[in-house]
C-alpha cells in the first residue's frame, strides 16, 4: 500500500489560482524586475562615474607629468644658455686680458728701451747699442719659451725665472743711468717699466698655467673646505644617532626579553662582537624561544585559539547569512500534453503536504548536451571541494 492510498479521502483539495492572485504575482515579478533593472542602472552609473573620475585623475597626473617635463626641459635649456653665456664671457675676458697685457708690455718697452740705449751708448764702442736689444729680446724670448712650455704641458718655471732675472738687470741699468742723468724720477720710471712689462705678461701666463693644470682658486678651496666640514659634522651626527638608536634598542631588548638578551650577549662574546648584531639576536631568540623572531609559545597558542574560535563562529548556523534562493515550487517538470493525457497539477502545494506519486513519463529526459554540461559542472565542483 502506497502513501497516496493511505491519504484520507474527502480532504483532497483541488488547486486553484484565481485571477487576482496571478495578477498580484505578475505585478510583484514586474516590480522586482524593475527594481533589479533600476539597481543595475544605478550600479552602471556608479561604475561610469568612478571610471570617469579615474580617467580624470589619470589625465590630471599625465598633465602634471608633462608640465614637470616641460619645466625640466626649460630649466635645462636655461642652464645651458647660462653656461654658454659664461663661457663666452670668460673667452672675451681672456682675450681682452691678453690684449691689455700685450699693450702694457709694448708701452713699457717703448719707455725703458731708450734709457737703456742711452746708458750703453759710447762713441768709442757704438756696438754696445745692441746690448739693450739683447736684454729686452732675451727677456721676451724667455717668456715666449715659457708660453710654449705651457702649451706643451712642460715645466716653465725656469724660463720665467730667467726672464725675471734679465728684467731685473735691465731695471737696475735704467735706475742707475736715469737717476744720474735725468734725476730720481726718471730712474725709478725706467726701472719700473723694465720690470712691469715682463711681470704683467708673466701674470697672464701664470693664469694660463692654473687653467691648464686645473688648479682651483682660493675661493673655491674655501668653499670646498666648508663643504667638507659640513659633511664631517653631518657624518658625525649620523653616527651619534646610530649609536643612540643602538643603545635604546639594546636597553629595550634587555628589559623586555632578559633571557634572550643574556643568551645574545653570551653568543656575541663567543663570536667576538662588542655588541650583539641582528644575526646574533635572531640566533639567541631561536635558542631560547625555539621559534621565529617575534613569536613565543604563548603567542602561538593564543593565535591557534583565536583561529579556532573564528572557525567555530563560521560554522555556527546563527552567524551565517540567509541565502537568497528561489523557493522550489515544482518538484519535477510536467510531461507535454499528448493524446488523452492531461497535464497533472503538482500536489506539493495543495495536497496537505503528501508528495504525489511518481510515474514514468512525468519528466522530459535531458538532452545529451545538458547531461555533458551537468557532468562537467559536477566534476568542477568536486575539484573545487578537494
Amino acid at each position: 500500500m502506497s502513501v497516496t492510498e493511505l491519504r484520507p479521502t474527502g480532504r483532497t483539495r483541488t488547486p486553484a489560482k484565481n485571477a487576482s492572485k496571478e495578477a498580484a504575482e505578475a505585478e510583484a515579478l514586474r516590480a522586482k524586475t524593475e527594481a533589479a533593472k533600476a539597481a543595475a542602472d544605478i550600479a552602471n552609473r556608479l561604475k561610469a562615474a568612478k571610471a570617469a573620475a579615474e580617467i580624470a585623475e589619470g589625465e590630471a597626473k599625465a598633465e602634471e607629468i608633462r608640465q614637470q617635463a616641460a619645466e625640466s626641459r626649460a630649466e635645462a635649456a636655461r642652464q645651458r644658455a647660462e653656461a654658454e653665456t659664461a663661457r663666452e664671457k670668460a673667452a672675451r675676458s681672456a682675450e681682452q686680458w691678453r690684449k691689455y697685457a700685450k699693450a702694457i708690455a709694448i708701452t713699457c718697452v717703448v719707455v725703458s728701451l731708450p734709457l737703456q740705449l742711452m746708458a750703453f751708448w759710447s762713441p768709442d764702442a757704438p756696438f754696445l747699442l745692441a746690448a739693450p736689444l739683447v736684454l729686452e729680446g732675451l727677456a721676451w724670448a724667455l717668456l715666449k719659451g715659457a708660453e710654449a712650455a705651457i702649451d706643451e704641458a712642460r715645466p716653465s718655471w725656469h724660463y720665467r725665472a730667467l726672464a725675471g732675472a734679465v728684467a731685473l738687470f735691465a731695471a737696475a741699468v735704467n735706475y742707475l743711468h736715469g737717476s744720474a742723468e735725468f734725476g730720481l724720477g726718471t730712474g725709478l720710471g725706467g726701472a719700473f717699466c723694465s720690470l712691469a712689462g715682463p711681470m704683467v705678461w708673466d701674470l697672464h701666463e701664470h693664469g694660463r698655467i692654473l687653467k691648464s693644470e686645473g688648479r682651483k682658486t682660493r675661493r673655491q678651496r674655501r668653499e670646498e673646505a666648508r663643504e667638507r666640514a659640513a659633511e664631517a659634522i653631518e657624518k658625525q651626527a649620523a653616527e651619534q644617532r646610530e649609536l643612540d638608536e643602538r643603545d635604546a634598542r639594546e636597553t629595550i631588548r634587555s628589559q623586555q626579553w632578559q633571557p634572550v638578551w643574556e643568551r645574545a650577549v653570551a653568543l656575541a662574546a663567543a663570536l667576538g662582537e662588542l655588541h650583539p648584531s641582528d644575526t646574533t639576536w635572531k640566533r639567541a631568540w631561536d635558542d631560547v624561544q625555539g621559534t621565529t623572531l617575534g613569536d613565543t609559545a604563548d603567542v602561538i597558542a593564543a593565535r591557534a585559539a583565536a583561529k579556532a574560535r573564528v572557525k567555530d563562529a563560521a560554522k555556527d548556523p546563527a552567524n551565517q547569512g540567509e541565502k537568497a534562493e528561489k523557493p522550489q515550487v515544482e518538484s519535477q517538470m510536467p510531461a507535454p500534453e499528448t493524446g488523452t493525457r492531461v497535464r497533472a497539477v503538482d500536489g506539493r502545494r495543495n495536497n496537505g503536504g503528501t508528495p504525489p506519486r511518481r510515474q514514468a513519463g512525468d519528466t522530459l529526459a535531458f538532452s545529451p548536451a545538458a547531461r555533458r554540461a551537468m557532468s562537467l559542472a559536477a566534476q568542477q565542483q568536486r575539484s573545487a571541494s578537494a
